[in-house]
């Protein structure tokens, strides 16, 4: 299954390289499928690390996003293996800081990540009683807020911009353990990501 999953990431990663190859030889035009960018992360509720393409929508107001996340064994009882689709949505216009650069203020997201070991499952057993829990362990809801920074690259044929950015972050099972538990605070359920995203 890993294997798989990092052939898959391969694949996602070199489809904008291979639009850009043909674009060389035929058009400019790139194909519909070829994502527009590609994010890298560190934490976050999506892996240790995570990478994957991305893709923007409304003059970048929105991106959706793909994104192979891991956590290596030493954070972890073993290493474990996620994949996450999310949303991005920029409700606020950048800010111009300069030719080059400017600032997105706000970035929400909300994503669905699915981890894949065999001690996570998407339903209980018989064990349980019907509707005993109301979530799985393989499925978390995340969501995040945070703002980037973004550079252009005028002279690049190829990445035409850098985002960095940084963000809160949770996810759906420690949310509802706070509202049940007074004694939890901000700090025990929101974790810190950076990141950043190549634009072509």
């Amino acid at each position: 299954m890993t294997i798989r999953l990092l052939l898959g990431l391969v694949c996602l990663l070199s489809l904008p390289l291979q639009t850009m190859a043909q674009g060389d030889s035929t058009s400019t035009a790139r194909k519909w499928y070829a994502p527009d960018g590609v994010t890298l992360q560190f934490a976050g509720n999506v892996g240790m690390f995570a990478a994957g393409p991305s893709y923007s929508f409304l003059n970048d107001k929105i991106n959706a996003e793909l994104l192979y996340g891991v956590v290596p064994k030493f954070e972890a009882e073993e290493v474990l293996h996620l994949l996450t689709v999310r949303s991005i949505f920029k409700p606020v216009n950048r800010i111009q800081l300069s030719n080059q650069l400017q600032v997105t203020p706000v970035r929400l997201n909300l994503g669905l990540s699915y981890y894949f070991r065999d001690q996570f499952s998407t339903s209980w057993d018989s064990s349980y009683p019907k509707n005993y829990y109301w979530w799985t362990s393989s499925l978390r809801i995340t969501g995040g807020i945070g703002a980037e920074m973004n550079y252009s690259l005028r002279n690049s044929s190829t990445v035409k911009e850098l985002s960095l950015y940084g963000e809160l972050s949770t996810y759906d099972l420690i949310v509802t353990s706070a509202i049940k538990d007074p004694t939890l605070t901000a700090w025990d359920i929101l974790s810190f990501a950076i990141g950043v995203r190549a634009g072509f």
